[in-house]
């Protein structure tokens, strides 16, 4: 027995569903275990993911639509639902399974994703040729999937570790699932000439997923267009909305979806538990007298600093804690809660033990590095003002980082349930909100925006970088939802003249990775997603999570201690 039946191109359409109905399941499936057992393995040096750059290696208007297409889905940086109701995203794109030339019929993936429970999802993508064709039937489309979930599934361990080196993911060593996912135009070229033929394909389809163990999904991008990029220029989809699948929800996925709302009360019990635990540590008069259970330990006014995490060295204490000033501590920098207090341990332990280049190897969740190019040459900052967006009230940001005009603009969460949204859309104490939610011109206003009408910049430079136009009235203002994201990513790219260079700079948002809110889904995803999904440049929006900042210094013998004290503080280790 061989694997070649995996490899048949030849499917005519005069005579596609009884072909298809001849399929004997047993044989395909003895191939994809062939394939498995002989599948091309890499060699060292020569990784299957990552190192792509979110840019097409053509110009203009090519024949290459798919790549554009799968380029423009990864750059999203969307969630989606399979029909079960898990959600998984995509990380990657043309994913290379060859080990030597010779292995010429073994293609690339064309996206590479990951469920919220870490098991592999391969996209096979079928979009209608840029000539108008109708490219390769359904069935091609499958035997694809299965020859590419047998190589990965041959090389299950190698990949995880670089889905865990490259993202800072953990995947599952598990057979992969496979999705179909084709444009709709694709899909009624081929289901329109028999009515036969879809209940013929999944029907074996299904019997060769009982057998192998892994799902196989048909899918469909409805009202989906791949507007085509350049070297410099990121594709973009247009009127992309939620992937379409054959069969129904199933009720497995209801019931999932309502066992979510206790996720964050299950993360708070867990806060307070690690918190409460810890801080039976402290000395009398060490906490606030109005801490209880209940309500997260708050140090004493008079000794705000044991809300620090410090080291036994004295000189980095010292250093650590002068990071930021008494006058710019946030109104709750005393509670065991602050973002801003972690932010200052964490950060500021890396600048003190002169570690800062440790940064540069800590991989954000879209495959690059987390800081970029961090040196000894940096510059760390916290609590900083922007002084190049007009702002009466300038943006702090929580770190930066600088070095040869990049900037790298890091904001810090942990607790918080969401990013801020814009305060003029919020009653100011007994007068009326400012803005209705919506970009359109209000209030007797000359302009649609209320910081633009006093002079805050915002809103010259969104064009450049989002798919929103400042032309037209949108309802509602997609500012609203992405406020502090937008706002951040301006201040890493906006030079002192007032121009946006996104060359220069980018935008890092750190959070716990346990926080359901932050998860594929929450609400907090729901708003960088969004952001992420309008954003022109590849790789201008960054997340990483406090555990992958964890990890990194268990490799430095001088940052041990601070890895050690955020598991016993907040239950953060790797």
């Amino acid at each position: 027995m061989t694997f070649d039946l995996l490899f048949a191109r030849r499917w005519p359409k005069s005579s596609l569903t009884k072909d298809v109905a001849r399929i004997d399941v047993a044989s395909y499936c003895q191939a994809y275990q062939c394939l498995k057992e002989e599948a091309p393995k890499r060699p060292t040096g020569r990784p299957y993911l990552g190192g792509r750059s979110g840019y097409p290696t053509t110009e203009g208007k090519t024949n290459r639509r798919e790549e554009h297409f799968a380029i423009a889905m990864v750059n999203a940086q969307e969630g989606w639902d399979l029909p079960d109701g898990t959600r998984f995203e995509l990380l990657d794109y043309q994913v290379p399974l060859k080990a030597t030339r010779a292995d010429r019929e073994i293609g690339k993936i064309d996206m590479f994703g990951l469920t919220e429970h870490g098991r592999a999802v391969l996209v096979e993508l079928k979009v209608i040729g840029h000539s108008g064709g109708p490219s390769d039937p359904p069935p091609v489309a499958l035997l694809e999937g299965l020859r590419y979930a047998a190589i990965v599934e041959a090389n299950l361990p190698r990949i995880a570790k670089e889905i865990r080196d490259t993202f800072g993911r953990e995947m599952v060593l598990e057979r992969p699932d496979i999705v179909v996912l084709g444009e709709a135009d694709w899909w009624s070229r081929w289901l329109t000439s028999d009515r036969a033929f879809k209940s013929v394909l999944e029907e074996k389809s299904q019997e060769i997923s009982n057998v192998l163990g892994l799902s196989i999904i048909f899918a469909s991008l409805p009202n989906a267009k791949v507007q085509y990029g350049q070297r410099s220029r990121a594709p973009r989809l247009i009127g992309l909305s939620q992937i379409e699948y054959q069969n129904s929800l199933p009720k497995s996925a209801l019931q999932k979806s309502s066992e979510m709302g206790a996720e964050p009360k299950k993360h708070e019990a867990l806060l307070q538990g690690v918190w409460w635990n810890y801080a039976k540590s402290f000395s009398k008069g060490d906490l606030d007298v109005q801490s209880a259970p209940g309500r997260p330990p708050v140090v004493s006014v008079s000794k705000p600093y044991l809300n620090l995490m410090l080291p036994s060295d004295e000189r980095m204490a010292s250093e650590i804690e002068a990071e930021i000033a008494a006058t710019d501590r946030h109104r709750h920098f005393r509670s065991f809660r602050s973002s801003q207090a972690m932010a200052q341990s964490v950060f500021g332990a890396f600048k003190a033990a002169g570690q800062l280049e440790l940064l540069s190897q800590i991989p954000a969740q879209c495959g690059r590095s987390a800081f970029g190019n961090v040196s000894q040459e940096t510059a760390l900052s916290m609590e900083v003002d922007v002084q190049t967006l007009n702002e009466p009230r300038p943006t702090q940001l929580d770190v930066c980082l600088e070095r040869d005009d990049y900037r790298v603009a890091v904001e810090c969460k942990f607790s918080e349930s969401e990013f801020g949204i814009c305060s003029r859309v919020k009653p100011q104490k007994s007068e009326t909100p400012l803005c209705d939610g919506t970009y359109t011109r209000q209030q007797n206003r000359q302009t649609r925006c209320a910081l633009t009408e006093v002079g805050v910049s915002y809103w010259d430079h969104i064009p450049d970088l989002f798919d929103w136009s400042d032309k037209q009235d949108l309802s509602p203002c997609p500012l609203l939802p992405t406020y502090q994201i937008v706002r951040n990513v301006l201040a890493a790219v906006t030079n002192i003249d007032g121009n946006v260079d996104p060359s220069n700079g980018h935008a890092v948002f750190v959070y716990d990775g346990r926080n359901p809110r932050y998860k594929v889904g929450g609400a907090a995803d729901v708003q960088i997603r969004q952001a992420a999904s309008a954003c022109r440049v590849p790789g201008l929006i960054r997340r990483v999570t406090w555990q992958e900042i964890v990890r990194i210094c268990l490799d430095s013998e001088s940052l041990i201690w601070l890895a050690e004290v955020m598991e016993e503080k907040h239950g953060i280790f790797p």
